[in-house]
């Protein structure tokens, strides 16, 4: 999916309990960590939920593996990696990413918590 189709996912689902369920749906297609990857090192700071971030470079881009123990944030997560995935270094620090979210309308229905824990991800993701 790209970042084009999902912001017309999301446009066509205009009230936000049509958006939350696209947001679960969204979740559902994230791939679950390993145990083994969710170590302490990898869990993400500034998230009430549990949440992982496993970032690996393969020549030039960087790819995202995440997880997390609640579904709205899996969702979330899976924005992130539909937005962020395979791209460099340079791209990945190019991104308005809270120009994507005011697309996306995502702050405007997020608890500060959980608005808290989905920047504190795409602070590490935009920190490689």
């Amino acid at each position: 999916m790209s970042v084009e189709q999902l912001l017309s996912d999301f446009k066509k689902n205009k009230s936000w309990d049509k958006q939350y369920r696209l947001i679960i749906q969204l979740g559902k297609k994230l791939p679950a960590l390993t145990e083994v990857e969710k170590i302490e090192a990898n869990q993400v700071k500034g998230c009430e939920s549990l949440a992982w971030l496993v970032i690996e470079k393969q020549g030039e881009s960087y790819h995202f593996k995440m997880d997390s123990d609640t579904r709205v944030v899996k969702g979330l997560m899976m924005i992130l990696t539909i937005v962020f995935q395979g791209k460099s270094a340079l791209q990945i620090e190019a991104i308005d990413i809270n120009d994507i979210f005011t697309q996306l309308g995502l702050l405007n229905h997020l608890s500060p918590s959980r608005a808290n824990g989905l920047l504190a991800i795409v602070h590490k993701i935009k920190g490689v």
